[in-house]
C-alpha cells in the first residue's frame, strides 16, 4: 500500500501493516514514532483495552494472525471503534470439544456478535477476504485504507 494511514497507540503490541494482499511487512521505524506522537484520549485508551483482551484470548487459543482495522486505525482523534479479525488455528473446534474457557469466551463474543467488531477467519481464504474487506474503503472509487495486524 502506498501511503498507510496507520495510526493508533503501540502500546507495546508488535504491529505491522497487513499489504492488500494479505501478508505484512513490519512497520516501518517512521510510522512507529508517529504512532507515539498521536497521544492517547479516553476513547483510545477504551478500545486499546478490548484490543489487549482479545490479544490475550488469540494467544491463548493459538491463533496465527490478529488484524485491526476500523476509525482507531485511522486518524481520527476520537475512533468510534476497532475492528478485530482473529485467524482461527485448526484446532478451535477441538479446544472448544475439550471446554477450553478462552476458547469458549471467544466463540461467545463470535457466536452472539458482543462485541459486534470482532470477526473469526476460519482459514487463509477467509483471512484474506477480510483483509481485501477492511483495505478498501466504501466510497465508488474503493481506495485502499491502511489496517495493522498484531503479531502473537
Amino acid at each position: 500500500m502506498k501511503n498507510p494511514r496507520v495510526l493508533g497507540e503501540n502500546s507495546g503490541f508488535k504491529l505491522c501493516l497487513a499489504s492488500e494482499s494479505g501478508g505484512t511487512r513490519t512497520l516501518d521505524p517512521r510510522i512507529t514514532r508517529y504512532l507515539k506522537l498521536q497521544g492517547n484520549t479516553p476513547r483510545r485508551s477504551r478500545l486499546i483495552a478490548r484490543i489487549r483482551i482479545w490479544v490475550g484470548l488469540a494467544r491463548s487459543i493459538g491463533a496465527r494472525r490478529l488484524l485491526l482495522a476500523g476509525s482507531f486505525v485511522s486518524a481520527k482523534p476520537e475512533p468510534t471503534d476497532v475492528d478485530a479479525v482473529i485467524l482461527l488455528p485448526e484446532s478451535f473446534a477441538n479446544q472448544l470439544d475439550r471446554g477450553l474457557q478462552d476458547a469458549l469466551e471467544l466463540a461467545e463474543m463470535l457466536t452472539t456478535r458482543y462485541p459486534e467488531e470482532i470477526f473469526a477467519a476460519e482459514d487463509d481464504t477467509d483471512w484474506y477476504n477480510w483483509v481485501e474487506f477492511f483495505t478498501r474503503t466504501r466510497e465508488l472509487d474503493a481506495r485502499t485504507q491502511g489496517v495493522i495486524e498484531v503479531k502473537l
